[in-house]
């Protein structure tokens, strides 16, 4: 990932063809040490054009950033959602 980000609150995305959507990036290297760009959610190499997304962006898509808070709904452990087993 070698595009300069816009900012340091930018993250870097594009369109997944497996996950049929554009998806957050991971950057990882293979065993000849080449850069490798890759689905956060299943791991296919990603050739697509790169984009960078801002935080409110990325929620608005559905990503979750930041801690938990009761208002994104549901229960479970950590989330704050709820009062069960207090």
């Amino acid at each position: 990932m070698r595009e300069a980000a816009v900012n340091s609150s930018s993250f870097p995305i594009a369109r997944c063809e497996a996950c049929d959507k554009t998806v957050l990036l991971y950057l990882a290297y293979g065993g000849d040490g080449q850069e490798r760009r890759l689905c956060v959610h299943c791991d296919s190499s990603i050739d697509s054009a790169l984009a960078w997304a801002t935080a409110e962006e990325l929620e608005a898509a559905g990503y979750a950033i930041g801690a938990p808070s009761a208002k994104r709904g549901g229960c479970g452990c950590g989330s704050g959602g709820c009062t069960r087993g207090r």
